[in-house]
């Protein structure tokens, strides 16, 4: 039984197996289409979790993981969720490759970082230029423990659920919201007292 070709004008309304099967089948059009409706948030999470340094390099060498790993997608959980978990994995053994300090560029993140701050913390640091409190937030997050640190990029950048989050890291929700709890505390600690200690340089 052949399978029909995939059509990229109705991307909207094909399901996820639809689109699966075309890649399995090697069309272009659905392989376009895969890369279309996925690359900007892989590129997103690969600058955030290795920087700007070969960036390129990694987005390719995750679809080509993508594409050789189709059959092995079974659709228990979304496309785009299976699609992070090989992201991350990636992303991960990148680093452990490089067997360097990992740097983390979040140029989305620090508004939503922000927005989760105590209230008691948002006055002061809303004295402080955006720019500067954006380059401080961004060393702050770079001194997370990489358990907190993936997790903030997941949940605050990307906006994935606790549930796609937890399915992604393969750890529980309870341990999600746990870890981003105690990140987001350590972010508003750091972040708080840095805000009061720039205000009163400023006086």
């Amino acid at each position: 039984m052949s399978l029909e070709p995939y059509n990229s004008a109705a991307a909207a309304t094909n399901s996820e197996t639809d689109l699966i099967a075309g890649c399995r089948a090697s069309q272009p059009e659905a392989l376009a289409e895969l890369v279309k409706r996925y690359q900007p948030a892989v590129l997103r999470i690969c600058v955030s979790l290795l920087g700007n340094r070969e960036v390129d390099d990694a987005v390719q060498d995750i679809f080509v993981k993508i594409l050789r790993r189709c059959d092995r997608f079974e659709g228990r959980a979304a496309l785009f969720t299976w699609i992070y978990e090989i992201t991350l994995n990636h992303c991960r053994d990148e680093l452990r490759r490089r067997k360097r300090k990992r740097w983390f560029s979040l140029q989305a993140l620090p508004t939503a970082v922000v927005d989760n701050l105590p209230e008691d913390a948002r006055p002061v640091s809303e004295q402080i230029e955006a720019e500067e409190l954006q380059r401080r937030l961004h060393h702050e997050i770079q001194q997370l423990k990489p358990k907190h640190r993936e997790l903030v990029v997941l949940r605050d950048l990307e906006g994935l659920a606790y549930e796609e989050i937890a399915s992604i890291s393969g750890i529980d929700v309870k341990l999600v919201k746990s870890r981003l709890f105690e990140a987001r505390q350590i972010l508003s600690r750091k972040m708080k007292a840095y805000a009061e200690e720039a205000s009163h340089a400023s006086k």
